[in-house]
């Protein structure tokens, strides 16, 4: 199985928060778990959010982006899916940045890890698996 991770997944697991043991149990059952490159610049947002808001120390937040991108076996090059990814957007009135990872479960007939309730009913449209 090919997994496609989010950000507000991969968070949920990393700070083991919501449904984080079945996020963390189909990550360990997945073959490959793939994000288009931008989830490196997500997760590295995120983790800086957290030491300016939640009190993070410097290496607290590091270890946050670094095991976040650890989590990912490959990551798609968003100059191959952004044109996919923008008509989507564009179609779905959703931010691209998201319908990167739509895309990206769509072309590797993966399924989309994802918390966002938008994107998923947007998966349910387009027939992208989604968990």
């Amino acid at each position: 199985m090919i997994l496609i991770l989010d950000t507000s997944a991969a968070l949920d697991i990393l700070l083991s928060k919501g449904e984080f043991e079945i996020y963390k149990n189909e990550i360990q059952k997945a073959d490959t778990v793939i994000a288009p490159e931008i989830y490196i610049s997500e997760i590295s947002n995120v983790a800086w959010k957290y030491k300016k808001i939640a009190g993070f120390t410097h290496d607290e937040s590091f270890n946050l982006a670094e095991d976040g991108i650890n989590l990912i076996d490959q990551f798609v090059p968003v100059k191959e899916i952004w044109k996919e990814s923008l008509r989507e957007a564009m179609n779905n009135d959703h931010p691209v940045y998201d319908c990167l990872y739509v895309v990206c479960a769509r072309r590797n007939d993966g399924i989309l890890l994802t918390r966002d309730k938008k994107l998923i009913r947007i998966c349910e449209e387009l027939n992208v698996q989604t968990l």
